[in-house]
């Protein structure tokens, strides 16, 4: 029963229904929910749309084995899979119930298992296949599998919602919809990942250095502006996994006890989250291309564009190649063509051409998160 709740509620879910269960009223709309804290994730496909006319009926197969890799990595890390939209997934790590290192460790580990979803779906053969798609790369040139994440901690109310005809165990809060958004703007920043300065804060300082500060803004939902951190990462730098692993055991109950353990011994002193982030080997090739230079040069531009010096903000971001060139600084940018292809650089060079690099009078080092319309 307890495994049939977890199918079909989540791990969170089923906890809700069992303290229904436990007692014995059933699940009744005067019921009132719980206050918990959580950090919250979104991880969401790209071009679903386009995916949808390509695929047709065959979209279910396509999500479902998305999901399999989303579901699969954020279990490993002590994530619980809450609700699949279609094109999304909602994934909770519960804080309420930890003492305060473990709530640090389960902030990184949030994280993690975001980085090593970007390195799963660029490395399975499964996902590869529709590279070659006819439909696909009829609707998008080079069509490959691309998601996008946003991570936030907050509080929310968790309980059950719904009538005797369908209930669904949920979490209602705005930190939900701020951890939604975050995952939207991830398009718009050219970025897989996007946290908040609040889910930064709860991560472990080794950890947060390996993030990079890319805008300071307001989200609908949050009452205080926020600091946008991104974990650079190129997907694209891994090769594919032509050959898979043999299942240890075809035996369910064997496997769900072989996964529990795995997940258990991610607990110990040994496992230490940054030094992973630091050292594990698809994590380091993709982040191979994003040199210690290229940091320092965004870090001095976003400081004059938060602190209001855009023309020394634009000149620096100017430089942001991921590659040092020999001539850099040397001959003045007059076109967009030459501007760097790091996608926060180019996103908040464009806020600022739009005042002729002047900031507004009332600026305060932060704006409106940028959204398309369909967005917000």
């Amino acid at each position: 029963l307890g495994g049939l709740l977890a199918l079909g509620f989540g791990e969170a879910g089923a906890e809700v229904a069992g303290r229904f269960a436990g007692s014995g009223t059933g699940i009744r709309e005067n019921t009132p929910g719980m206050l918990v804290d959580c950090a919250f994730g979104f991880a969401a496909l790209r071009n679903f749309n386009r995916v949808l006319e390509a695929l047709k009926e065959k979209t279910m197969i396509f999500v479902n084995q998305v999901s399999e890799v989303v579901h699969g990595c954020c279990d490993d890390w002590h994530g619980a899979p809450n609700k699949n939209l279609g094109d999304a997934f909602m994934i909770v790590w519960r804080l309420s119930t930890a003492p305060a290192d473990r709530q640090t460790k389960l902030a990184d580990m949030a994280v993690m298992a975001f980085v090593k979803i970007v390195a799963e779906i660029n490395k399975s053969r499964v996902l590869a296949q529709y590279r070659s798609h006819p439909g696909l790369l009829q609707r998008q040139r080079n069509f490959r599998v691309c998601m996008g994440f946003g991570l936030h901690i907050g509080w929310a109310v968790e309980g059950a919602i719904g009538s005797e005809y369908k209930i669904d165990a949920t979490y209602l809060s705005p930190n939900v919809h701020v951890a939604h958004r975050l995952q939207l703007c991830t398009t718009n920043y050219g970025v897989d990942i996007a946290l908040s300065d609040t889910m930064a804060s709860f991560c472990s300082k080794d950890l947060t250095t390996q993030c990079r500060l890319i805008d300071h803004v307001t989200v609908k939902g949050a009452r205080a502006p926020i600091r946008l951190y991104t974990v650079d990462l190129d997907g694209s730098a891994l090769a594919v996994v032509t050959h898979g692993k043999e299942p240890i055991s075809r035996n369910r109950y064997r496997i769900r006890q072989l996964r529990e353990v795995r997940k258990n011994e991610k607990w110990s002193e040994d496992i230490i989250v940054p030094e992973l982030l630091a050292s594990d080997e698809d994590i380091v090739t993709m982040r191979a291309k994003y040199t210690k230079e290229f940091f320092h040069r965004f870090s001095m531009g976003y400081r004059n564009y938060e602190a209001g010096e855009w023309l020394a903000a634009r000149d620096m971001f100017f430089t942001c190649h991921y590659q040092p060139k020999p001539d850099i600084g040397r001959h003045p940018v007059t076109s967009e063509e030459h501007w760097p292809v790091d996608g926060p650089s180019q996103m908040l060079l464009r806020y600022m051409q739009q005042f002729d690099y002047e900031p507004p009078e009332d600026w305060s080092g932060y704006r409106a998160l940028p959204l398309l319309p369909e967005q917000r």
